[in-house]
């Protein structure tokens, strides 16, 4: 399911921002001219990454400063995914994440 988050122009280079989509808390930011959306809330304690700031390329979670790879939801120097990471893109309209669908029982 792709969900617009924001409209266009609202998140410059560096930016960081909270947003919502299908219910799901997500960080969607922007470095070196990519767009890259997550989960908005940090592993270790759960401190929402939107309150955060970009550095070097690299996710800065705002409570204990854990750097993250943005693309690959992983602390900085890992491959292990610690954070879902969602698709990202910027539409002629707005800046659109995609979630999958939350299954629902019969």
């Amino acid at each position: 399911m792709w969900c617009k988050v924001l409209p266009p122009g609202a998140l410059e280079e560096g930016g960081v921002q909270s947003v919502h989509c299908a219910g799901r808390a997500i960080c969607v930011l922007k470095t070196n001219g990519q767009l890259a959306a997550l989960d908005d809330a940090c592993p270790h304690q759960g401190a929402p990454l939107g309150d955060g700031w970009v550095e070097e390329g690299l996710l800065i979670c705002p409570r204990h400063a854990w750097a993250f790879d943005p693309f690959k939801g992983s602390l900085a120097g890992s491959e292990v995914q610690e954070i879902a990471t969602y698709p990202i893109e910027e539409r002629d309209d707005g800046l659109y994440v995609a979630v999958p669908d939350i299954p629902t029982r019969p």
